[in-house]
Order: structure tokens, then C-alpha cells, then sequence
């Protein structure tokens, strides 16, 4: 049974990822749409608890770090349903994150923990749970972009946008903390620096135009604003660029698969691992920082060291976390 949130809903960011996929249309769909934290979980919660009383499922999977996670999570735990959460133990350690309080109370109230890593399992334990909840089965983000990272070839982005593989930079912003009045307005003008030099193709989040507009913000003339893109089509152009700027979560293992190197625009990470090896780098959402690291970077010599810094990405994460499930329910 699989439901959908409708957390995200634009087609872009929505509908076209399970035409592409070739995803199984959910059974049922909650429709919540955007607002306030606390309007939308607990929209989640009144549709999805009718649901989960009448299929009465062996167990609920949510992944992530959603506000869907959330709710999924919350409402299966009560109602006595065990909880599987997939992406356990990833944690930034910002707590002024919405995304971190969600990660950590999923976590203390799953009944399986599916963890990417190891460092995902220390800090599990260190948070006092159970090794017998624990179960290190690697990352989905990473089994999803191998298996489509072969159907790029036949992506005709790059000709239609008369892009050159190598010649220019991705930039994804979305994340609330970049897009306050105090934090938007140096991105942007670290990116129009960075553009004069480097072109800069964007496909503008939702979240992000509406920012701009609430603060009257544009950018330069060498950033070119592009629609969202599909899955597809996103990992043709962040694997014909030089470098990935974002503050995305997934595109970080996104871009290693396509061995290209991202500039992460925030100040922690939880996929640090990719920063350990010395393959991303967390470049910080202040101008200042933005461009220092940009000049020691943006060059082939520094691009080379990073991309042969990148780490071995192991596929199977979905059919191990399928069997750490089925394990449990046998055993149950």
C-alpha cells in the first residue's frame, strides 16, 4: 500500500517523477499541500489515521526527514503499527533545522531503524537506541541514481539548453533557512559574482521564486533561471557540470554518483561522509565564504582532486532494507 502526501504536489516536483520512474500510483492520496509546520502534520495525521485503521498494515515505512515523515511515523506509533524509517541516524546536529527534529523523533519512536552508514549507527547508539532496532543497509538516494544514472544518455538537455558538458555550473536553492531576508540576498549575489565567471543554469524551486518575489530580488544577467526538472533530465545537468552548488540534501549523493563535485551552501551536512573523503565541500550561505571557497575550487586542478576523492557508492541499499523488513515481520 503506498500513500502520498501531497507534501509536494507541483507537477514538476511531483507527478513527473512517478511517470519517469515508472512508479506505482499511490493508493491512497492526503492532498495536504504547503502551510505552516504544525497545520500540515497535523492535516497528515487526521487523513492518514482512517487509513491505517482500515488497512491495518504489518508495518508503516516513512523515509526521510519530512514533515511526512513525521506524521507517517506518529500516527503508525500510535496506533501500535511498527515503524520502519529509512535514512535513520542521518543528523546535522542543527536543531534550528525542522528537518533535524523530524529526523529525531522518527527515530525514537521506530520500531526498525534502516541506516545508510556507519557514522548513521554511531549516532544512534549514542542517542541510547538499541543495536537490535539497528540495521546498516546503505542509501537508497545512491541505489536510485545508479539505476537512472544510465538513462541520462538519453537526456537531450544539454543540447536543448546549448550546453557544453564541463563549461558550466548547476545551482539548486531551496532550504527555509536560505531563503530568509538575512541569508537570500548574499547567496544571490555570491551567484551573480560566480556567474560572470562561470554560467550558471538553475532550475528555480517553487519556494525559491516566491522568496525572491516576496523580497524583490533578481538575479544576474548570467544566471540562467530554468523550470524545475525531472529526475532524468536532473542528473544529465548536474553530471555535464564542472560542480553542483546546492543546498539539496539527495542531489549530495546524487552528484557523487555522477562524479561531480558539489559546493554544498550550508554549514553542516548529514551526508558528511562525502565531505570526509574530501569529495564535497561545505562552502557555507554567506557570500564571503561562498566565494573564498569558489576561488580555491572552481579551477580543473582542485575539480580533479576532488572528484578522484570520491568515494566507493554501493548499490542494494533497497533490496537490504526490503530483507531487514521481512526479517523482522518473520520474526515478530
Amino acid at each position: 500500500m503506498l500513500v502520498h502526501s501531497g507534501q509536494h504536489y507541483a507537477y514538476e516536483l511531483d507527478a513527473r517523477f512517478f511517470s519517469e520512474l515508472q512508479l506505482p500510483t499511490p493508493d491512497y492520496m492526503l492532498a495536504v499541500g504547503s502551510g505552516p509546520h504544525g497545520a500540515q502534520t497535523g492535516t497528515m495525521l487526521m487523513r492518514l489515521e482512517p487509513i491505517l485503521l482500515s488497512e491495518r498494515p504489518d508495518m508503516v515505512l516513512v523515509q526521510g526527514d519530512t514533515n511526512t515523515t513525521l506524521a507517517g511515523g506518529l500516527c503508525a506509533a500510535k496506533l501500535g503499527i511498527p515503524v520502519a524509517h529509512l535514512e535513520a541516524g542521518e543528523r546535522s546536529f542543527n536543531r534550528n533545522m525542522p528537518e533535524e527534529m523530524n529526523r529525531i523523533v522518527v527515530d525514537h519512536l521506530s520500531t526498525l531503524l534502516l541506516a545508510a552508514d556507519g557514522d548513521a549507527e554511531h549516532h544512534l547508539r549514542n542517542e541510547g537506541l538499541p543495536d537490535a532496532k539497528i540495521r546498516v543497509v546503505g542509501s537508497t538516494a545512491v541505489d536510485a541514481a545508479l539505476r537512472a544514472g544510465v538513462l541520462t544518455r538519453h537526456s537531450q538537455l544539454l543540447e536543448q539548453l546549448e550546453l557544453t558538458a564541463g563549461d558550466y555550473l548547476t545551482l539548486t536553492l531551496h532550504r527555509a533557512e536560505n531563503t530568509i531576508p538575512a541569508v537570500l540576498p548574499g547567496i544571490l549575489a555570491a551567484i551573480d559574482e560566480l556567474a560572470a565567471k562561470h554560467p550558471v543554469i538553475l532550475p528555480l524551486h517553487p519556494r525559491t521564486r516566491a522568496a525572491m518575489q516576496q523580497q524583490n530580488l533578481v538575479f544576474g544577467p548570467h544566471v540562467r533561471v530554468i523550470e524545475p526538472l525531472g529526475y532524468i533530465d536532473m542528473l544529465a545537468l548536474v553530471g555535464g557540470a564542472m560542480a553542483l552548488l546546492t543546498d539539496s540534501g539527495g542531489l549530495q549523493e546524487e552528484a557523487a554518483v555522477m562524479n561531480t563535485p558539489a559546493l554544498v551552501l550550508r554549514n553542516e551536512t548529514e551526508w558528511r561522509y562525502l565531505v570526509d573523503a574530501g569529495f564535497n565541500v561545505l562552502v557555507g550561505n554567506r557570500r564571503e565564504t561562498i566565494l573564498a571557497h569558489a576561488a580555491e575550487l572552481l579551477n580543473p586542478a582542485a575539480l580533479d582532486r576532488l572528484r578522484s576523492a570520491r568515494p566507493l557508492l554501493a548499490e542494494g541499499a533497497a533490496a537490504r532494507a526490503v530483507e531487514a523488513m521481512a526479517a523482522y515481520l518473520k520474526a515478530a
